[in-house]
């Protein structure tokens, strides 16, 4: 069946930049996963008259509206009110929710104030959503012809809530779900990818599959959607044609991320990595650390700005970076190397660049990066031109390294 859903996602601090709307994809890409494509989304500050236009735009399209935000204790939380308004009906108080919340204050030691219990408060005929993750309920009501859910804008509330009741009621709803992939790419642009999977996407036998890219660069997500009772064997075939096509640019499958990736594959060889970073700033050893048990692979991480840390600490010599300056293949070979041996690791990573915005000359503008990778096997080296600012440059680098290790480590 076709479902035509939309989002609406409130609140001032969503306008004025101090907030970022994540929900919003984190549902978008959880809903892709059933088969649904999210219509339209729409962001509304904390105006009792724009919510209430919003509010009745959206059901008057759409079957199913999720929104988020405007479920607190504040003067500015008006998305229980203005349902209630739109609907007609009066706010009631719901009397196992105003316990809950009167436990969840006594747990913490505090006391529950007045304000606190418009959290208990929904529109007359609401169906409340318990909140384990946090203390406002989420409930859902019928405007018209939409079915409106609406949860606290926090995210961990927001997506425990839409994991533990709605998407297990909307894969319930949809019946069929068709089978859904995504393969991600390292280093693809998106144009690049669109027009390599082409073939794929003209052929007839593919005429009811929904093909999907999105940029997340470096990265670029290719997503299809199958229908029919033979779904997952034909996603599966089209994921074995991609990877055909695409070759070592894939890195991984479905929520596969590439320090992950990497953390995993030295962890079952039995190795380890040490890292030398100058430009990156230890944002290598921040993507590793993040993962779980990387302390099983991560021997050790250096941010080596001067080139006195990096004669002194790592060995670089000094001959090196004055005949070749301290952005120069020989020097990131020589990183690599001195955090392999210093680290006593399988692998070494060593990255350094200009990053800008200022630092550029001719012969090494803004961008320019080398990145080395020194392993049992001997020392590799690439030289980058990224575009972009300082921000982009230093995550890029940062992310190519780890797939540089990556590549070494298919065998």
């Amino acid at each position: 069946m076709t479902l035509h859903v939309e989002i609406l996602s409130t609140g001032d601090e969503l306008l004025t930049g101090q907030v970022v709307d994540t929900n919003s994809a984190w549902l978008m890409d959880r809903l892709w996963d059933l088969g649904v494509m999210v219509r339209r989304k729409t962001l509304v500050g904390d105006d009792r008259a724009d919510l209430d236009a919003a509010i009745r735009e959206t059901t008057a399209r759409a079957d199913l509206v999720v929104m988020s935000g405007g479920m607190g204790p504040t003067e500015d939380d008006l998305t229980s009110e203005r349902v209630a308004a739109v609907m007609g009906v009066p706010l009631e108080l719901h009397e196992p929710s105003l316990r809950a919340l009167e436990e969840r204050f006594r747990r913490f030691g505090r006391a529950l104030t007045p304000n606190n219990e418009k959290q208990a408060r929904f529109p007359r005929g609401a169906e409340v959503v318990p909140n384990r993750f946090g203390s406002a309920p989420g409930f859902a009501v019928r405007i018209g012809r939409a079915e409106v859910v609406c949860f606290p804008g926090v995210p961990l509330e927001f997506r425990g809530l839409a994991d533990e009741w709605l998407l297990p009621r909307l894969a319930a709803r949809l019946g069929e779900v068709p089978a859904g992939r995504v393969l991600k790419l390292f280093g693809v642009p998106e144009s690049h990818a669109d027009d390599a999977m082409r073939p794929l996407m003209r052929d007839p036998a593919n005429a009811d599959v929904r093909f999907g890219f999105r940029a997340h660069w470096p990265e670029v997500h290719v997503k299809w959607t199958v229908p029919g009772p033979d779904a997952a064997a034909r996603a599966d075939r089209l994921a074995a044609q991609a990877r055909a096509i695409f070759g070592d640019a894939v890195f991984g499958e479905g929520k596969e991320e590439l320090p992950a990736l990497v953390v995993a594959r030295l962890a079952a060889r039995g190795e380890r990595v040490a890292l030398a970073e100058s430009c990156t700033g230890g944002l290598v050893a921040e993507l590793l650390t993040d993962v779980p048990g990387a302390s099983a692979v991560l021997d050790l991480g250096v941010v080596a700005y001067a080139d006195a840390m990096k004669e002194a600490v790592l060995g670089v010599p000094r001959d090196v970076l004055a005949a070749h300056g301290a952005v120069s293949e020989p020097v990131a070979r020589a990183l690599a190397e001195g955090a392999r041996r210093v680290g006593r690791a399988t692998w070494g990573i060593g990255i350094t660049g200009i990053a800008g915005p200022t630092g550029g000359t001719p012969e090494k503008p803004v961008g320019t990066v080398h990145l080395a990778l020194a392993g049992p096997s001997g020392t590799s080296a690439v030289e980058r031109l990224y575009r972009g600012g300082r921000d982009r440059i230093r995550r890029t680098a940062a992310h190519e390294a780890l797939n540089l290790l990556r590549l070494a480590l298919r065998a």
